[in-house]
């Protein structure tokens, strides 16, 4: 396992124990009910996200790798945002969901990067998004620019959307498929 993704992990196990520890400390060292001990894994959770929404770079990241965590966050919060806006009543008939949604919050971007993470970790023959991102470029066809890849593999790994694949030539290779995780993002 890379260097930086340790200590990705041992920044969430420190927040989860020390938040499991404050709230046995509240319950007068008593066995947590189940309702607490998920109080203390959110509260870890928004501990873990503040940090990680901190830090530069989780990860050896390449000139392009912003771009392609922009078009990640953008994609899956604009879709939420539709998603909320469309319950409400309001119609999109025709508009771009991408260009009306309003300004990507920090939620987004760091949910992004904790994706961006697990693609890496899942494709470990690749150092960045950017290595990833020249790969499907140059030897499957890909034939959009960066942001667009990262928007891609937003809404593939929330399950829905035009998968990369679907806008390259896809001309077979030697290295394998890429690989994108399944992580949820809501508003």
């Amino acid at each position: 396992m890379p260097k930086k993704q340790e200590s990705l992990d041992a920044l969430f196990r420190k927040a989860l124990k020390g938040s499991v520890k404050e709230a046995r400390t509240q319950a007068g060292g008593r066995k947590l009910t189940g309702y607490e001990r998920g109080s203390a894994k959110y509260i870890a959770e928004k501990k873990f996200t503040n940090a990680l929404s901190r830090m530069k770079s989780p990860w050896a990241m390449g000139d392009d790798d912003n771009e392609i965590i922009d078009g990640m966050a953008r994609a899956v919060f604009a879709d939420q945002w539709a998603q909320r806006q469309e319950q409400r009543g309001n119609s999109f008939s025709g508009m771009d969901v991408y260009d009306e949604a309003p300004k990507t919050p920090s939620k987004a971007r760091t949910w992004a990067k904790r994706n961006a993470v697990d693609i890496l970790r899942l494709n470990p023959n690749f150092k960045n998004l950017t290595e990833m991102f020249e790969f499907v470029v140059d030897e499957r066809g890909y034939n959009r620019d960066a942001e667009s890849f990262g928007s891609d593999l937003g809404m593939e790994s929330v399950g829905h959307g035009v998968s990369w694949r679907d806008r390259a030539d896809y001309r077979k290779t030697k290295r394998d498929d890429i690989k994108t995780p399944h992580n949820e993002f809501y508003l």
